[in-house]
C-alpha cells in the first residue's frame, strides 16, 4: 500500500458533523476531511453524515448576552447524528466548544474535543507562543486558553481594534462577501505588531477558514486541524 493510499475499511467509524455553523464553515471543514483523507478510490474514504441545520441560534449573540441559547438545538442536533448510526461527532465551530460539554452529554457516542486536538497539533509542531485570530466571545472567553497552557504555550492576541476587524470579517464571510477580498483584510490583520514575537498564526474560527488559501503566508488552519483528529479518531 503507498503512502497516498489507505485500505478501504480503515476508516472503522462514521463520522457525523455538527455543521451548519455556519454553512460555508460546514462545506469547507468536508472539503479539508475529504482532501486530507490519503484515499486512492471513492470507497477508502470515511463514511460521513454532515448535518447543516440553519436553524440554530446564533452562538455569537448567546455568547455576547443577546439571543436565545443554541444547547437545546445543538443537543438535538448531535442526538440526531447519533441516531443516524454515527459513532463518533466533530463540531465544526471553535467558538461553539463553549457548549462542548452540553452536547457531549446529549448523547453517548465520543464528541472530538476540538480545542483539545488545536493544542495537540500546535505542540507538535513545536509552537510556543501562537497568534490567535479568533472570534470576539472566543477570545473573551479564552476559550482556547486553558487547552493551549496545558500544552506548555502562552496564547496571543491582537489588539482591540484588530480584533473588531477580524469578527467583521467573521460576519462578512457569514454575508457571502467575496472571499478574495476578505482575504485581502485577514492578511492584512495578521501582520502587524501583534504577531511579532509569536512563532505561528492559527486561524482559530471555521468562518474564516475558507480564507486561508488567499493568504501570503502559511498558517495553522483549525478547520484542517479538527478534520485531521476526526479521520484519526474514525481509524481507532
Amino acid at each position: 500500500m503507498s503512502a497516498t493510499q489507505v485500505a478501504a475499511g480503515t476508516y472503522r467509524r462514521r463520522i457525523g458533523v455538527i455543521a451548519g455553523l455556519g454553512p460555508l464553515a460546514g462545506a469547507n471543514f468536508y472539503m479539508r476531511l475529504v482532501t486530507a483523507t490519503p484515499a486512492g478510490s471513492d470507497q477508502e474514504h470515511p463514511d460521513v453524515v454532515l448535518l447543516s441545520d440553519p436553524a440554530v441560534p446564533s452562538r455569537l449573540d448567546h455568547l455576547q448576552g443577546s439571543g436565545p441559547s443554541p444547547v437545546p438545538h445543538l443537543q438535538a442536533m448531535a442526538r440526531r447524528l447519533e441516531a443516524a448510526d454515527c459513532e463518533l461527532l466533530v463540531l465544526t465551530s471553535v467558538t461553539t466548544h463553549a457548549y462542548f460539554t452540553e452536547i457531549a452529554s446529549a448523547v453517548t457516542v465520543p464528541v472530538i474535543n476540538g480545542l483539545t486536538a488545536t493544542a495537540q497539533a500546535l505542540r507538535s509542531a513545536g509552537i510556543v507562543r501562537p497568534a490567535l485570530g479568533v472570534t470576539t466571545p472566543a477570545r473573551s472567553l479564552g476559550i482556547l486558553d486553558a487547552a493551549l497552557r496545558e500544552a506548555g504555550m502562552e496564547p496571543c492576541y491582537p489588539d482591540p481594534e484588530t480584533q473588531d476587524e477580524i469578527q467583521s470579517l467573521v460576519e462578512a464571510v457569514k454575508g457571502g462577501r467575496p472571499l478574495p477580498w476578505l482575504a485581502r483584510d485577514l492578511d492584512a490583520a495578521l501582520h502587524r505588531e501583534w504577531t511579532r514575537g509569536t512563532d505561528a498564526v492559527l486561524v482559530g474560527c471555521t468562518d474564516i477558514s475558507p480564507l486561508v488559501p488567499y493568504l501570503r503566508d502559511e498558517v495553522h488552519d483549525v478547520a484542517a486541524i479538527l478534520a485531521e483528529a476526526a479521520l484519526a479518531e474514525a481509524r481507532r
